[in-house]
């Protein structure tokens, strides 16, 4: 299972100039087009932040206290293993011991990535939930992540793999070195489907599809 998009070779580094560094830092539109590219991207996460509201306000009481469901946080940087992201956290509840965030990440060279992201006294609970319901249809094309931090995005087998696909001793073993609960779904920004993606539609019925999960 690969879906990360393939990344450039290991750079060279020599002090000499070779003739696709010269290419390189004469190629200007990327950055030319990139404000407007990321603004677009802004734009479509607040319309999303905007949906969920609306989507939060009859499933609050089962959320944890304390839970963000209304404010929701958009944050952008330049250097997620070396590319630029913008991500939005709605609902989001942060803590020493409790994480319940529902992350939606674009990853710039990568892919649009829905996230839900558990942590906390029911950390046991919602493997049992997910174990319960990984064959079913909306689970097909979701990843839990076996990496030993929830923070880690690229989608190889060493940190991903299908929710479907562990055996059941394989799930006891990989879930009880973990100490959260991450799963993920993404749309590759090199799909052909890409440039059509509702991107609200998809993050409503991402979190649609994981309630069994977050709210069981």
């Amino acid at each position: 299972m690969s879906i990360e998009n393939p990344e450039n070779s290991p750079l060279s580094f020599s002090q000499d100039w070779c003739a696709k560094d010269l290419e390189l830092i004469n190629h200007i539109e990327v950055f030319q087009h990139k404000p407007a590219i990321l603004k677009k991207v802004e734009n479509r996460l607040i319309k999303l932040k905007e949906a969920m509201v609306e989507e939060l306000v009859s499933c609050a009481p089962q959320l944890p206290p304390g839970t963000d469901i209304e404010k929701g946080q958009i944050a952008r940087g330049e250097n997620n293993n070396g590319f630029p992201f913008l991500s939005l956290d709605i609902p989001q509840n942060f803590s020493k011991t409790t994480m319940f965030t529902y992350r939606i990440l674009f990853w710039w060279g990568h892919y649009l990535g829905f996230s839900l992201i558990l942590k906390g006294d029911k950390l046991k609970t919602y493997f049992q939930l997910l174990y319960a319901v990984r064959n079913e249809p909306a689970l097909q094309n979701v990843y839990l992540s076996l990496s030993p931090t929830p923070w880690e995005w690229r989608l190889t087998d060493e940190f991903f793999t299908p929710v479907s696909s562990l055996s059941k001793q394989e799930w006891s073993d990989k879930i009880n070195l973990l100490d959260h609960m991450k799963i993920v779904r993404v749309y590759p920004v090199a799909s052909g489907s890409f440039k059509e993606l509702d991107w609200t539609q998809a993050g409503i019925n991402f979190w649609r599809d994981m309630t069994p999960i977050s709210l069981g």
